[in-house]
């Protein structure tokens, strides 16, 4: 179906898709009823070998307001960046095709980045397991319903980085250059990108109210596997980065850059085989070496504990800390 260039969305919504037929129309559904009806729905199909496709033709056929970009298997990086190449609204959202957002989600989250002229609007979210939510309060601590620059709490970057509940502005990404890294699959392709968001933001609004329902019962997310040692820290080199280059604000989220580093190192820790932590750990030392020795890790940012762990790594070793920790620090 053709794109009706007349029709000047507020709020386009970009739908990654890859072989999701058993949770699809859920989502779809969802998307299609939702209370701002001036949206575009921009599913991105990444070489689907299942029934997505054509799930999607269906809800195209009957809703004017969806675009299907259909391309050959190239990874989440790439599938987003198509969606946001094609994006015309004022704010972006974006919705995995295993969740689903509430009626109001992005009613909710428009109005009030209208309201105070936000960047970024994030709210919390439901984890959503066998039919049933549960509250994540992932911004718990924060200030709510009221406009900030995230460097005036730097420690915002050290939350989960949940992508799918929020709206970013179209001008902010384009500005910034912010878009997906491209490498192969799905990834951790989420980390640069939100954290450069909040690193490129001069305000942002929180929302309490949890408005996306997150599935956590999907045995082959993306989150599940256990390969690819080395992206996350790939990921997070780029948000430094792109940090670094904007160099009036870096001095403020580096500490915190790094100790929100130390919590997804922890993450992928354990994720990987025992066999993969010693090259694991060489890297982190290397990484945090540099930091100490820059006079960028500060004590305060980190808890007692996690800051022990830092210390015990760098004075002890690869050797003595992967024997320590033979599956989690």
């Amino acid at each position: 179906m053709p794109v009706d260039t007349s029709f000047k969305p507020r709020v386009s919504v970009l739908v990654p898709v890859y072989n999701m037929e058993k949770y699809l129309c859920q989502c779809m559904d969802a998307l299609c009823k939702q209370t701002l009806r001036n949206l575009e729905i921009i599913c991105i199909n990444d070489g689907s070998t299942d029934s997505s496709l054509a799930i999607l033709q269906d809800y195209a056929a009957r809703d004017a307001r969806i675009t299907i970009i259909d391309k050959q298997n190239s990874g989440y990086g790439a599938s987003m960046n198509k969606g946001l190449a094609a994006a015309r609204g004022e704010y972006i959202g974006i919705v995995e095709s295993d969740d689903f957002p509430s009626r109001n989600m992005f009613e909710i989250l428009y109005d009030a980045a209208l309201k105070h002229s936000a960047d970024l609007v994030k709210s919390n979210y439901y984890e959503h397991q066998d039919g049933h939510d549960s509250l994540r309060a992932n911004l718990k601590g924060f200030p709510y319903k009221k406009s900030f620059d995230p460097l005036e709490r730097p420690d915002i970057i050290t939350t989960i980085p949940a992508i799918w509940s929020a709206l970013y502005s179209r001008r902010m990404l384009l500005d910034n250059q912010i878009n997906f890294r491209e490498t192969p699959g799905a990834a951790f392709q989420d980390t640069s990108f939100v954290l450069k968001a909040w690193f490129a933001s001069r305000r942002c609004v929180l929302i309490r109210k949890p408005l996306l329902h997150y599935r956590v019962d999907n045995p082959n997310s993306s989150v599940k596997t256990l390969d690819k040692m080395f992206v996350v820290c790939d990921e997070l080199a780029e948000s430094e980065r792109f940090l670094r280059a904007g160099h009036d604000r870096s001095k403020v989220f580096l500490p915190w850059f790094h100790m929100d580093k130390w919590q997804k190192y922890r993450w992928n820790y354990e994720r990987i085989s025992p066999d993969a932590h010693t090259p694991f750990a060489t890297r982190m030392l290397e990484e945090y070496q540099r930091a100490y020795e820059a006079g960028e890790l500060e004590q305060t940012c980190f808890s007692e504990h996690d800051w022990g762990q830092v210390m015990f790594l760098l004075d002890k070793g690869v050797d003595v800390f992967v024997a320590s920790y033979p599956e989690k620090f």
